[in-house]
């Protein structure tokens, strides 16, 4: 019998009976981080370990299969990666982890008349993707972007109407729900310069909803504006509202 225990080992150890799973956590500018507790789950499998003083880690000897792999640390918000292992193998996982926010920074939504006169265009989009949140701090408060890739489909007030155009707009907002894949809106843009290495956002924006075309929101801070006026004339009130300075 022991003969048998001992020939099968030799046997899983030949082909590799077991893979691993290493990997890394960064902050995403500051570099590696250290201390951060990684917790792997598999079938038969839950292991926690912590990242060393280069932000690495490494469990060995792990059955082959799926995993799940969950980032944590108090300062910061969590990230979970899926892998799978297989025989003598090694399955890699690299986290790149963003500050956790407390306070988020309100640059959206803030109301007709303010986003009139801080208006630099006045957009009909249509949103192509949205991507998950970027989170940093910027003079000790937290901000939230979120990129999304729009058709834009016409401009008013930045030359005449721009055609089916596709751009990113890194949008900053205070927590609530982001905009949807599909949704189309009035849209109030103002460019604001890169914060670090960041590329630029967009705001402070008000979102009128659209739908077939036409207003599906009334306002009672948007005169000019009512449910089912078709955007063309949605679009020339609010241009028609815009301080004179801003026109082009």
């Amino acid at each position: 019998m022991k003969a048998l225990v001992a020939g099968t080992a030799l046997l899983l150890a030949a082909c590799g009976g077991t893979g691993k799973i290493a990997g890394s956590v960064n902050e995403v500018e500051a570099g590696p981080l250290a201390n951060v507790q990684i917790t792997i789950d598999g079938l038969k499998t839950h292991e926690q370990l912590k990242t060393d003083a280069n932000g690495r880690f490494e469990l060995p000897t792990l059955p082959p299969g799926p995993y799940t792999l969950k980032a944590e640390s108090s300062e910061y918000v969590s990230d979970t990666k899926q892998v799978a292992v297989a025989r003598g193998g090694t399955a890699t996982a690299n986290f790149v982890l963003h500050p956790a926010c407390l306070e988020e920074g309100s640059y959206v939504d803030g109301g007709l008349a303010w986003g009139l006169q801080a208006a630099q265009a006045v957009v009909d989009v249509r949103f192509a993707a949205v991507s998950e949140p970027d989170r940093w701090i910027v003079n000790d408060q937290c901000i939230v972007g979120i990129d999304h890739t729009a058709t834009v489909l016409s401009i008013l007030n930045m030359g005449p109407d721009s055609g089916d155009i596709k751009k990113t707009i890194h949008i900053v907002r205070d927590g609530r729900v982001a905009w949807k894949q599909g949704e189309e809106y009035i849209a109030f843009v103002r460019w604001e310069p890169a914060i670090g290495r960041y590329r630029p956002i967009a705001g402070p924006i008000f979102m009128i909803p659209v739908l077939d075309g036409k207003v599906v929101w009334d306002r009672t801070d948007a005169p000019n504006i009512r449910m089912g006026d078709p955007v063309s004339k949605a679009m020339a009130g609010l241009f028609a509202l815009l301080p004179s300075t801003r026109r082009r």
